[in-house]
């Protein structure tokens, strides 16, 4: 039998990372608001650090439920309970060594 070879811990379910959410968010601060503009800011403006920080928590998020998502799978589970659990439900009996 051929395995995957743990190929499912590089999937992204979310696909989304800092670097694609801070410039999505920049572009929606700017078509949302006609008085700011994130293209005359600069890094140090309150703003700008907001948008990065919620950049930074969507992207920590992201992980978390990627990371989640793969804890569902034989090949890619990392936890023991969370594999014990899969395994039982697939038919197998994890045994005590």
């Amino acid at each position: 039998m051929r395995y995957l070879n743990n190929e499912l811990s590089n999937i992204s379910y979310t696909n989304k990372d800092f670097n694609t959410i801070y410039p999505e968010l920049l572009t929606f601060a700017d078509s949302v608001s006609e008085k700011w503009k994130t293209s005359l800011s600069n890094e140090s403006d309150p703003g700008v650090v907001l948008l990065k920080l919620a950049a930074l928590i969507a992207d920590k998020n992201n992980y978390n439920i990627d990371k989640n998502i793969l804890e569902l799978f034989p090949m890619s589970v990392t936890q023991y309970a969370n594999a014990r659990e899969i395994y039982e439900q697939c038919g197998y009996t994890m045994h005590y060594y």
